[in-house]
This record gives structure tokens, sequence and C-alpha cells, in this order.
């Protein structure tokens, strides 16, 4: 019973580290070209933004530790866009793209490897 108690609190332990530490590096593009590259730290239950260019604002949700929600929010037709994962070890990534007639915009966050 004693160890089953220790290796439920081990999992919870990394569990919460993990939460803590979640950090995404992230990439912007605009038609094929790189735009922005940042690496972020989103606090628990927190948004870390990513940048803005020409009219978007992109920013990562940081929902548990592990899932994130990645928003596209188009300022000027105030549309919002967003893409769901759960990032759980390096490589591991979540993506988001618009495509019209006039841009084809992508971000692309991942734990870094």
């Amino acid at each position: 019973m004693r160890s089953l108690a220790l290796a439920a609190l081990t999992i919870f332990a990394a569990t919460t580290a993990q939460a803590v530490d979640l950090k995404v590096s992230c990439t912007v593009t605009e038609n094929n070209d790189k735009q922005l590259e940042t690496v972020i730290k989103p606090a628990l239950n927190g948004y870390g933004k990513i940048g803005d260019i020409d009219g978007f604002s992109f920013r990562i949700r940081n929902n548990d530790g592990s899932r994130v929600s990645l928003e596209i929010f188009d300022i000027a037709g105030e549309g919002r866009y967003y893409a769901d994962a759960t990032l759980t070890k390096a490589g591991d990534s979540v993506v988001n793209t618009i495509w019209r007639r006039d841009v084809l915009l992508e971000v692309t966050c991942q734990i870094p490897e």
C-alpha cells in the first residue's frame, strides 16, 4: 500500500513539474516566409504572446501543463482561429493555419528537442 502511494506521489510530482516548466518554440510563416520565431513559457492556465504581424495576433494558452490552445486572432476581421493539442514530450507540436485568397498564415509551436 505504501509503494502505491509513493508511486502516485511520484507521478503527481512529475506532472506538476511539467506543468510549471512548459516551454514551446513557436514559428509564424506568412506565404511560406518565416516572419516570427520565439520561445515562450506560458504560465499554467495563462497565455503566452507569440507576436503580431499584418493585422494578426498570435498566442498560446497553457490549459493544464500539457494541453494547449494555439490562437490566431484576425484583428480587422475579428475572427479567432484555434488549434488544440496535447504536448508531453520533445518534438510534440501544435499547428494552426489560415489559408485565404490574400494570405497563407501558419503558426507552429513545439516542445524543443
